[in-house]
């Protein structure tokens, strides 16, 4: 088994610790499991607050799309928009890898 059977690190674009499992769960010893399924539900505790603030950060942009005059203005708001859906996507996927399940509450700001 290697040094570091996992690691967690800070994934910017998301703005959030991610899990990076190296081995099979099973190969784990039981310590390790139990650490590492603890720093994940941690990380899953974080998860519906991203998702609020992104999409805060998406409602704002949509208001000053609506207002854009300009196409230069539009498209970049329209690509911001884009990334930040995209952004949410992911936590979500990230959120139901680790619970197996789907966020079960409303998250929406």
């Amino acid at each position: 088994m290697p040094e570091m059977p996992y690691e967690i690190k800070f994934d910017p674009r998301l703005k959030i610790d991610r899990p990076y499992l190296h081995v099979e769960y099973e190969q784990l010893p039981k310590q390790v499991q139990e650490e590492f399924e603890l720093k994940c539900q941690e990380i899953c505790s974080q998860i519906p607050d991203r998702i609020k603030s992104f999409e805060k950060e998406y409602m704002k942009k949509y208001e000053e799309l609506k207002e854009a005059d300009e196409d230069e203005v539009f498209f970049q708001l329209t690509d911001e928009l884009n990334e930040i859906s995209s952004c949410i996507c992911d936590l979500n996927l990230l959120f139901l890898h680790i619970e197996g399940a789907y966020i079960s509450h409303s998250v929406h700001a």
